[in-house]
């Protein structure tokens, strides 16, 4: 089932970046194909990835989970530095040269070292947990530096939710995450991170500047109506709705293919979150629960935030739409992760039927 629905949702996204990103790529690159042929490109990297994850024990992540974090606090520290890091749109999230984003591997890091130190820690309080705790809460901090508010938000979310699913307290977890929540919002909430939060309140006040985004995705949207007007015929693809095969790719999604396109892409992520689920519960091991539950959990949230800006729930704020939406390294990641939660599941099967 988990195969099934990664092959849908692949091939879902194949054919909505090269809808989305056609006019761009033909008016800046010359190639209407441009968007899709590098994200094919990262599709293929990440389906080997997922192979290597799918035959890799999952227990091995758990040996890493320390080492690898440092690997990954190391590198997005290395995108603040000048000549290193690569600026775009105001934001330090890349690094000279290379085509990743470090901020996206913070997120399979956040999930194996929790993961790892709920399974031997018997309290929040214990050094091996503060001691991982810590490292995420530096890698929180360089991205609100960035700053990758968005970012930063997820992972803080993905630690709370491991910690629940690892039996903490949710009162004690209040307690120590509020306090932190609000310095954080005072001290780092940029002015146009505030500007965001009025144009989704009220787009209309400002229908040009802060709330056009929003705006042109409700024209879309409301476009697309039950039916669609049909595949590749979209109208806010075409140069209306800024960032249309990343950020509001659901938009010119739910133009083309109508409510019921909508419908069967949201249930494939249901249905994923739902599998992944059911992955977590079975797993005799601790640890393979918790990892399979972080995955799953963090995969579904994107899918959420992306959605939800969309349609208007959310700020607008860049997060991209798992194996949908155009964007290297969160495709070649998500693939990655998927191969471990798939030996996750391969392991459980093993060990019932040998």
């Amino acid at each position: 089932m988990i195969i099934f629905i990664i092959g849908a949702l692949v091939v879902f996204g194949m054919l909505a970046v090269f809808s989305a990103g056609a006019p761009e790529g033909a008016d800046v690159y010359g190639n209407t194909s441009y968007f899709l042929i590098k994200h094919t490109i990262a599709l293929v990297i990440g389906a080997g990835l997922l192979l290597f994850a799918y035959v890799v024990d999952y227990h091995y992540w758990k040996k890493i989970a320390k080492p690898f974090a440092y690997v990954v606090t190391a590198l997005i520290i290395a995108t603040l530095i000048p000549g290193l890091g690569k600026t775009i749109y105001g934001s330090s999230r890349w690094l000279a040269g290379l085509p990743i984003q470090p901020s996206e591997l913070c997120k399979f890091s956040v999930v194996t070292l929790v993961s790892s130190a709920l399974v031997e820690a018997k309290t929040i309080f214990n050094s091996k947990m503060l001691k991982h705790l810590f490292i995420v809460g530096v890698m929180i901090f360089v991205l609100l530096i960035q700053p990758n508010l968005s970012n930063a938000a997820i992972l803080f979310a993905l630690t709370l939710a491991l910690l629940l699913a690892g039996g903490v307290s949710f009162r004690l977890i209040g307690l120590i995450s509020l306090p932190g929540v609000v310095a954080v919002l005072l001290k780092f909430m940029q002015p146009y991170q505030l500007a965001r939060i009025k144009g989704w309140l009220d787009p209309w006040a400002d229908p040009q500047v802060t709330g056009y985004n929003l705006i042109q995705s409700y024209y879309a949207i409301g476009s697309g109506g039950f039916f669609g007007v049909g595949y590749g015929n979209s109208r806010q693809k075409l140069f209306w709705l800024p960032f249309s095969q990343t950020d509001f790719i659901f938009a010119v999604i739910a133009e083309e293919l109508g409510f019921i396109g909508c419908l069967v892409l949201v249930g494939l992520f249901v249905a994923l979150l739902i599998r992944g689920l059911i992955i977590a519960k079975r797993c005799s091991d601790s640890f393979g629960t918790l990892l399979a539950f972080g995955i799953t959990f963090v995969i579904a949230l994107q899918a959420f935030i992306n959605i939800g800006v969309a349609v208007g729930v959310l700020p607008v704020t860049g997060v991209t739409l798992p194996l949908i939406s155009y964007g290297g390294t969160s495709v070649v990641l998500t693939l990655f992760m998927l191969g471990v939660l798939l030996n996750i599941s391969r392991k459980r099967v093993r060990a019932i039927n040998p």
